[in-house]
């Protein structure tokens, strides 16, 4: 090869060494800070996500709600029969007769509704005149077309319409449903949630902290001056809002979740923020902000539309996430060691240039030792793909060896080796290396090696790996360079397929194991160590088998059966357990893939993922769809489930299925006596004496309030029914113990019996429904006519 070459620094290529690491460096820092707004960004989307979906959730479960007390209480012939007589008449008096009469016949259903959730029931006329309101039923007559967007929405459609609706007092959730009386729009009813209930359905699971902003164009043209000095309060950090006082959590501290809360650190929060919200709040999408400082907090807002599709305001929800705190001290510590480790390989080059110096001594023994196998190289170079060149440094010339025009894919007549039509074959994104990389050798006498890619006449790219060495003449000054060429394409190959496929395995978060056709193990990754609990020596060479067992709850195939059905039909998947050290059981989705090597050999590669999680979060979620959160009983969708499957069951055998309908007598005044807390622990006493008293195939739920029901199971005779009956008003009446109190109260008990009273879950429900109230207005007036009473 002719080298033209300047004479840059000796030290040029360890500069450009000292700069990779240095780019190096930089980047690994940079991955490290991506790797932290990455963590951001992922539990800002999570926690916006978890305000969304829980308030699509309660929306979902209100509106239910409401459909079911309508059909199942208003839309009764009684009633319908009522608000048509109403609309029908502009008497006041025979109104004010009809009202009493509609007032007096749903007042215990609208005892029920509060104790529900409820917080308004509302009749409605058509006009949208309001005919009744159960919790002020003083007030009447008015007309609320103009001034209530949904009720309006829903008396012109005649369609039932829901949503959230600002009030003038009260902001909540509407569901207005029309009434039809053969045929005949006769008005609407309204069942309204305030937004207290929300709220207090997620305090008790510690999903954060919530605050409701209301749009102020809003509360000013629709709530009293009065209410709205009372129940709104000002937002400074966000304007064009106001704070809805009614649900504000340090107003009402039933509202707060568990944690150190104050108003102080939630204002410190919101003024943190401050410059990132105002902006955004004119948008009127959902957003989230994280701040470090008074504390880890995201805050997520969601703006929510009024039934007529107009901004409403904002529900905040006030979420601490330690783990940020946590990864922000991870990256400092990381930045740390990485500057540790760039000092450390700074210095590491330092020796290694000296080594190199005492290195360029054993040029002169290297360069002898090369003619004297070069006969035998010449041999060797076909066989190994290598040729050889020599470039004399005062002609120029170059010559190549035959292998090399080989590889170069050129033949001798018609190719004169030259450094340009030696450049001009190496891929043009190699080149500047290359040149480097001689021209250091030339100006140092230094040898050099790199390996890089040419081009062949006909397009094809190969690897190569080339090696040169400068011999001096005895003034010190270069007379030839000699090296060697040599085609490593298929190596190359190779090993970046074998690195690829040995960084997947072990890279990858899934558990890699493979096993020989005895089944014995040979390979693991360090996912399956992590799961396992064991090391490369303990697993290397054991069963598989001896690792897995069938999935507890859920059956299927041992791991043998898997295993030989992965050789017979080339693959399996399911759901085993893995059983590491000390017994440790963890579920796992588990899948075998058999292979064939090239020499004959079966190998089975298995590859499982840990889903104890998923498991447990199935698990949790059910639990919580179908029981009571205050007293652990079973809630109406599990019980109305198990009633159902009870009454399909007691077909099949001819067996009976007794239901029990309770409902607590003088609850109420206990709530109002000792408070809150005196009637949850009521409600709790009541469900546990309950459960003792019936047996572990029945059930015991909680549907709302203080209305408990009793599934039996294959009660012996209906008199059994009737006497588990009475044991539980006896077991109700007996004193419950609250501090220095003992409250006592009683219960009305409806009974219902399969197939004696209904064929179905509905109608026994509504049988027994039926007979707790006759015996509860029993009680009634047997109070009423004993003696003493007013």
């Amino acid at each position: 090869m002719v080298l033209n070459l300047s004479l840059p620094g000796v030290y040029l290529r360890h500069g450009v060494v000292a700069g990779t690491l240095l780019v190096g460096f930089l980047a690994l820092a940079w991955s490290f800070v991506d790797s932290y707004r990455d963590l951001q960004r992922s539990l800002g989307k999570e926690a916006l996500g978890h305000l969304e979906m829980e308030y699509e959730l309660i929306q979902t479960y209100q509106g239910n709600l409401a459909r079911q007390v309508v059909d199942d209480n208003f839309r009764t012939s009684e009633v319908l029969s009522l608000m048509a007589r109403a609309a029908e008449t502009e008497d006041p008096e025979e109104r004010a007769d009809l009202r009493e009469q509609l007032y007096l016949e749903l007042l215990p259903v609208y005892e029920r509704m509060k104790a529900n959730g409820f917080c308004q029931l509302h009749f409605h006329l058509p006009e949208a005149v309001s005919f009744l309101r159960f919790h002020r039923p003083d007030m009447h007559g008015d007309s609320l077309w103009e001034v209530r967007e949904g009720l309006r929405l829903a008396q012109s459609t005649r369609t039932t319409v829901s949503g959230f609706e600002e009030g003038r007092v009260v902001n909540g959730f509407r569901h207005i449903f029309p009434l039809e009386s053969e045929g005949r729009f006769v008005g609407t009813v309204e069942a309204s949630f305030s937004f207290m209930t929300y709220l207090l359905h997620h305090v008790g699971l510690d999903h954060g902290m919530y605050r409701l902003l209301i749009s102020d164009e809003l509360v000013e043209s629709k709530v009293w001056p009065e209410e709205k000095r009372r129940n709104y309060g000002p937002a400074p950090r966000h304007p064009g809002l106001v704070r809805d006082l009614r649900v504000d959590p340090f107003r009402h501290p039933e509202l707060l979740p568990p944690g150190e809360w104050s108003s102080e650190l939630v204002d410190e929060l919101d003024a943190r923020v401050a410059g990132e919200v105002r902006p955004r709040l004119r948008d009127w999408k959902p957003f989230w902000v994280l701040t470090r400082t008074p504390a880890p907090v995201i805050v997520s807002f969601m703006p929510i539309e009024t039934i007529g599709d107009r901004p409403g305001g904002y529900i905040l929800r006030y979420h601490r996430v330690p783990e940020i705190a946590r990864a922000w001290s991870l990256l400092w510590w990381k930045l740390a060691v990485a500057s540790s480790l760039l000092v450390l390989v700074f210095a590491a080059l330092a020796v290694l240039y000296r080594r190199e110096r005492r290195g360029a001594k054993l040029r002169d023994y290297l360069l002898s030792d090369l003619r004297e196998e070069h006969d035998n190289l010449e041999r060797a170079q076909k066989i190994a793909h290598i040729g050889n060149w020599v470039s004399d440094a005062r002609s120029g010339r170059i010559s190549w060896s035959d292998e090399i025009y080989t590889i170069f894919g050129r033949r001798p007549a018609d190719f004169t080796p030259t450094h340009e039509h030696f450049m001009e074959a190496v891929h043009p994104e190699d080149r500047e290396q290359v040149e480097k990389a001689v021209s250091h050798s030339f100006r140092t006498g230094d040898p050099y090696e790199i390996e890089h890619r040419i081009v062949r006449p006909d397009g094809e790219i190969r690897h190569v790996l080339e090696r040169g060495v400068m011999e001096m003449d005895g003034a010190g000054k270069p007379r030839r360079m000699i090296g060697t060429v040599q085609d490593v394409t298929e190596l190359r190959q190779l090993e970046e397929t074998r690195k690829e496929a040995a960084a997947i395995i072990e890279s990858t978060h899934e558990a890699i194991f493979v096993t020989d056709a005895a089944g014995r193990i040979v390979r693991t990754n360090a996912s399956f160590q992590r799961e396992s609990g064991l090391d490369v020596d303990e697993l290397h060479g054991r069963p598989a088998d001896s690792l897995f067992e069938p999935s507890d709850d859920r059956g299927g195939d041992a791991f043998a059966d898997a295993w030989r059905k992965a050789l017979e039909r080339g693959a399996w998947e399911g759901e085993l357990t893995l059983v590491g050290r000390r017994g440790h059981r963890v579920p796992v989705l588990l899948s075998l893939t058999s292979l064939t090597l090239d020499w004959g050999e079966r190998r089975v590669v298995g590859l499982f993922s840990d889903i104890s999680g998923i498991h447990a979060r199935e698990q949790l979620m059910w639990h919580k769809a179908h029981h009571d959160s205050l007293t652990g009983a079973a809630n109406r969708v599990l019980f109305e489930e198990r009633l159902t499957r009870a009454i399909t069951e007691g077909q099949r055998h001819q067996e009976l299925v007794g239901l029990l309908y309770v409902d607590l007598d003088g609850f109420k005044p206990i709530n109002d006596e000792h408070g809150h807390e005196a009637g949850d622990h009521v409600l709790r006493t009541v469900v546990q004496r309950l459960e003792e008293a019936t047996r572990e195939t029945d059930t015991v739920a909680r549907l709302g309030g203080d209305e408990m029901a009793v599934l039996l199971i294959r009660p012996a005779t209906i008199d059994d029914v009737e006497g588990v009956a009475e044991k539980l008003r006896e077991s109700i009446a007996r004193p419950i113990g609250w501090h220095d109190h003992s409250i006592r109260l009683s219960a009305s008990v409806g009974v219902a019996i399969h197939p004696r009273d209904g064929s179905n879950a509905d109608e026994l429900l509504r049988v027994a429904d039926a007979a707790m109230y006759r015996e509860k207005r029993r009680h009634r007036s047997s109070r009423e006519t004993s003696p003493g009473s007013s």
